[in-house]
């Protein structure tokens, strides 16, 4: 039976996009179960598919009954230990493991960016007249001191591997954790250096990240972009 992944809602849910872009990096095909995470009937369902009634999960039948992965990162281990072939993460293993350690860092720590920057692929600021404004985002606490960090982050793996992406040329499980971060500059109008702009720019028109936009757009469509943009 083919696996299935419980995803959030395209435009908001950031750590959906990142389990979904593991699956496609290990080759994973799967079926996909879409849960509007606002809505009142939200968190039974969450619960129902998730020990931590969260996105995404990962469903896969086997001998022994129902396999249960509820964590984005580990969903991209299971995939690689599965496949060590994928692109999950880079074949050289020095690269390999700064893409891991790079990886393991986002997935762990930036909170702060995610709750005072919420991720929303179809908005753009300013809203209306101007406000809030950027500025008083980025002031919020820890926002800037993540950014410099994630700027930081961006810095070395070019001056490592020379670019586009995290380690060179291939676009790693380290990308896709990197992928909604990006998104959210895009979506504040936050202008950040020119050399971090132009990372963002590359994790943004990744083909994995474009096809997921383009999801986003449909959604938006389907649901009405009043209640899309009304979202945090």
């Amino acid at each position: 039976m083919q696996p299935t992944l419980h995803l959030g809602s395209a435009w908001s849910s950031s750590w959906s996009i990142v389990g979904w872009m593991a699956c496609r990096l290990g080759g994973l095909e799967v079926a996909e179960n879409r849960i509007f995470l606002s809505r009142p009937d939200s968190p039974p369902k969450l619960k129902a598919i998730s020990p931590s009634g969260r996105v995404p999960a990962l469903h896969v039948d086997g001998p022994g009954g129902t396999m249960v992965l509820w964590d984005s990162l580990a969903i991209a281990e299971w995939l690689w230990e599965r496949d060590p072939t994928c692109a999950i993460w880079p074949k050289d293993p020095v690269k390999r493991a700064y893409a891991r350690c790079v990886a393991a860092e986002v997935h762990s720590h930036f909170d702060d960016v995610r709750n005072g920057l919420p991720m929303n692929l179809i908005k753009r600021w300013p809203i209306r007249d101007g406000l809030p404004s950027n500025v008083k985002l980025m002031a919020r606490p820890g926002v800037r001191a993540g950014t410099d960090r994630m700027e930081a982050m961006w810095r070395d793996a070019r001056a490592r591997y020379g670019g586009p992406y995290i380690v060179g040329d291939e676009f790693c499980f380290a990308d896709a954790a990197f992928a909604p971060m990006c998104s959210r500059y895009i979506t504040y109008g936050v202008e950040l250096a020119p050399d971090s702009m132009d990372f963002i720019a590359s994790a943004m028109e990744s083909p994995l990240m474009r096809e997921w936009r383009a999801r986003a757009e449909r959604e938006a469509d389907e649901v009405g972009r009043d209640i899309v943009m009304a979202s945090p």
